[in-house]
């Protein structure tokens, strides 16, 4: 009994020590998460504010512009001829107004404080606005910057707006009045409110002095109000350049993470917040699942992750690579340019391009308009100016539209060279028109040699990459087989050690034994699923027979479809570039089979002939356009390049209902 107590607290104090261990683990990664994710959030404040900040300066921006468009207008001559209430100012505020979504209207104030003009159609009659912040600060100062004043109820609609409003001079530098903009408060509100993100709770506009100018709808009643603490706002003027990210606290003790931002140009800044509830959503989104983890299992997902990710990198490594190739070709063939001339049924030039100066080395202005002999006497020796002349008579008196080609050669200086001449001639009112074009075919030349040399880079590379892909997926493979794989069935040893020595009336125990086996189980299985995929190791090591055979039964068990191998007795170089690129292609003719054919039996063959291994893989399915592949099937542009790359010959025939057929020729042996 004594004995038995002790397993009983062994197992016991064991069940408690993993239970302890998973526990303290998934609290310290939570706690960690938590921390991330808050610090995240003050990140995404920032970042959102000074998003925010440049959206306000462009509105502003808008609406500045147009306030000393009109202001310039009316204090120019003729808009110090107008009066304040007449027509054409109307219609100069209509147009300022024109385009300004957040503008509700532009007004002007006289010198005694009465609106005599606005851009609403239906303002009526002059009332006075001489109480008003943005009237009384023009009362007194004399400069020329832009005012905007507070929200305050508008006259008007009784709306909330605020105002931007600009000092209206005589042709003295008397004070004349106030050009004003009323800002459409409602359409900052729509646009904070359309900003549907997790990591923001609020966002408002404040002035320099931390009053409320704009927010969202449930924020109106605080318009007007002073929402930034004396001593904060100082903090934010020291550092107008930079975002500032504070914490704070609302009346219910919620901590909210607020950034401010100054408006670069205007004594504004924005204010985007998020409540600590609404920033750890992703996190309670991620906590929830983790819960139930296990921590050794979880190790080993991170741990193929890990693995994954390096293998990704280095792809992603060699596809940079290969665009920044890509577009060192684009560049050079775009460089390509020719020489175009064209010339009239009296022989003068009325088209001579840029590319034709540099040819001739005469300028496009000494040319035009002058006879085309003229031309070519003065850039040209006397027999290259004839050859050149006779094909243009042959153009003249060619069909309308007829296109002539020859080889003529042209002079620069002392140096001769080799031109591609092409001739067109059109009819344009009633008269001809020849045009010749000038192809360098030196330059043509030494650019023929860059792609040549170009296009053997981006196959070497290319191959270079499938190689590495290959050793990087063998190297996965073993490592997850023979290191993963090996330490799952030690663990499965393990739990079956510790359930043969349970007691018989501890079912409970014996049944959550058995689920960790069928888990440890599945994650073998997993693992072994995953090695295959990548690259299987018969392959390598028993060669491409053995690896075929073994694919094409995987294959027709899970399809039911019923294959015809038919291989060698001469197999492939074990683990050799050739072996690996007949295994890929037909993985992925078999991948393809199985996804888009629906075919009900399949024929693969390989053979050896004239020191070429030629594979033929068809079936009976429902075939495709071979037309619509060629652009948008990935993986027959990758099998078509890999062949490519070996120096092979890649042949599909399909068509639909009546299956398809690929066959692949490559070399025996590389060279």
């Amino acid at each position: 009994m004594l004995r038995r107590s002790q397993s009983v607290k062994a197992v016991v104090l064991l069940s408690l020590a993993m239970i302890a261990a998973l526990i303290i683990g998934s609290a310290i990664l939570l706690v960690d998460l938590h921390t991330r994710e808050l610090a995240h959030a003050k990140s995404e404040m920032a970042s959102l504010s000074r998003i925010l900040s440049e959206q306000t300066t462009r509105a502003f921006d808008g609406i500045s512009l147009s306030i000393r468009a009109g202001q310039e207008r009316l204090s120019d001559q003729v808009g110090l001829g107008l009066a304040l209430n007449s027509q054409p100012v109307r219609l100069l505020l209509r147009a300022r107004t024109s385009g300004l979504p957040q503008v509700k209207s532009i007004f002007v104030v006289d010198r005694s404080g009465m609106v005599v003009n606005s851009s609403r159609s239906e303002f009526a009659s002059p009332f006075s606005v001489g109480h008003r912040d943005f009237f009384r600060h023009f009362i007194k100062a004399t400069n020329d910057e832009i005012f905007i004043s507070r929200p305050e109820r508008a006259q008007i609609d009784g709306e909330w707006t605020f105002y931007l409003a600009a000092r209206l001079v005589d042709a003295s530098g008397n004070f004349r009045g106030v050009l004003v903009a009323a800002i459409n408060i409602e359409y900052f509100e729509s646009l904070y409110e359309s900003i549907r993100l997790d990591f923001v709770s609020r966002i408002q506009l404040l002035n320099r002095d931390g009053i409320l100018m704009a927010g969202q709808r449930q924020d109106k009643s605080l318009l007007g109000q002073a929402l930034v603490q004396p001593g904060l706002l100082e903090q934010i003027k020291d550092q107008p350049t930079a975002e500032l990210v504070i914490t704070s606290f609302d009346a219910q003790g919620g901590r909210w993470y607020v950034a401010y931002q100054m408006v670069n140009g205007y004594p504004l800044m924005v204010s985007p917040a998020v409540n600590e509830n609404d920033a750890l959503i992703p996190w309670r989104r991620v906590a929830l699942p983790m819960v139930g983890g296990v921590l050794l299992v979880m190790a080993f997902i991170l741990l193929a992750t890990g693995l994954l990710i390096l293998g990704l990198l280095r792809k992603e490594h060699l596809e940079t690579a290969l665009k920044e190739s890509d577009a060192k070709l684009r560049s050079m063939v775009q460089s390509v340019r020719d020489a175009i001339l064209t010339v009239d049924s009296s022989g003068n030039v009325i088209l001579f391009n840029v590319a034709a100066e540099k040819m001739f080395g005469l300028r496009a202005n000494d040319v035009l308009g002058r006879q085309i002999e003229d031309v070519l006497s003065k850039s040209q020796p006397r027999a290259l100016a004839l050859g050149f002349m006779r094909y243009l008579n042959e153009g003249r008196q060619s069909s309308s539209g007829l296109a002539l080609l020859g080889l003529i050669s042209l002079a620069q200086g002392e140096r001769e060279f080799p031109v591609e001449l092409s001739l067109s001639s059109t009819t344009f009112r009633g008269e001809i028109l020849v045009t010749a074009v000038f192809r360098d075919l030196s330059e043509r030349q030494r650019a023929e040699h860059e792609l040549i040399e170009t296009n053997r880079q981006l196959q070497a590379l290319s191959a270079a990459q499938q190689n590495v892909r290959e050793e990087e997926r063998l190297r996965i493979s073993r490592e997850l087989h023979d290191e993963l794989g090996q330490s799952l069935t030690g663990i499965r040893m393990e739990v079956s050690w510790l359930g043969s020595r349970l007691l018989a009336e501890q079912p409970e125990l014996e049944k959550k034994v058995g689920a960790i086996k069928k888990l440890i189980d599945g994650s073998i299985a997993s693992v072994r699923r995953i090695s295959s995929e990548l690259r299987p190791l018969v392959l390598d090591d028993l060669g491409f027979s053995a690896a075929a055979n073994w694919y094409v039964k995987q294959f027709s068990e899970r399809t039911g479809a019923s294959v015809n191998l038919r291989l060698p007795e001469q197999d492939p170089e074990n683990g050799s570039t050739i072996a690996t690129a007949l295994f890929r292609i037909l993985q992925e003719s078999l991948t393809n089979i199985a996804r888009h054919a629906n075919a009900g039996s399949v024929d693969i063959q390989l053979s050896l002939s004239e020191n070429h291994w030629l594979l033929s893989v068809s079936d009976d399915g429902t075939g495709f356009d071979d037309k619509a592949a060629k652009h948008e099937g990935i993986g027959l542009i990758g099998m078509r390049e890999r062949v490519q790359i070996l120096g092979g010959a890649f042949n599909l025939t399909t068509a639909p209902g009546v299956g398809t057929r690929l066959e692949v020729r490559l070399p025996a042996k590389l060279s």
